[in-house]
Formats: C-alpha cells, sequence, structure tokens
C-alpha cells in the first residue's frame, strides 16, 4: 500500500508564506480540491496523479520519498 505522508509534512511546515497550512491551504497551492486533499492526507486508498505528487514536492521543497512511502500489507 502507498502511504502518504502530507500530514508530516504540515507539522514539518507548519507554516507558508506567513500563512498557517491547512489542508485547504494546500489544496488552493497544489492545484486540487479540498476534497481530493483530504482522501490523500487520511490514506483513504486515494490514488492520486503524477503532477499532483510533483506539485506537492514543489510546495513543501521536498523529494517524492518525503511525500509518500510503500508499506507492504500486513
Amino acid at each position: 500500500m502507498i502511504k502518504y505522508k502530507i500530514r508530516e509534512l504540515i507539522q514539518q511546515h507548519p507554516l507558508h508564506n506567513g500563512r498557517k497550512v491547512t489542508l485547504t491551504y494546500l489544496a488552493e497551492n497544489v492545484g486540487v480540491q479540498s476534497s481530493a486533499m483530504s482522501k490523500i492526507a487520511n490514506n483513504k486508498g486515494y490514488n492520486t496523479s503524477v503532477s499532483t505528487i510533483e506539485a506537492l514536492c514543489k510546495f513543501f521543497n521536498c523529494n517524492v520519498e518525503d511525500v509518500m512511502e510503500y508499506v507492504p500489507d500486513e
């Protein structure tokens, strides 16, 4: 399973341009709907595009492995 680490990134980077990073703020800046960002952040089996992953990397100035990781099924 792919696990997204959005909440961890928000905790590590709580401010962006002086504003608190919320899922809504993040969605607006990444270019996806708030509901999609919520599904990604809550790891509800949501499949997202490479362009969204790229936008998240750009927003947080990080690498792909900082945004998501593979977790083997138990």
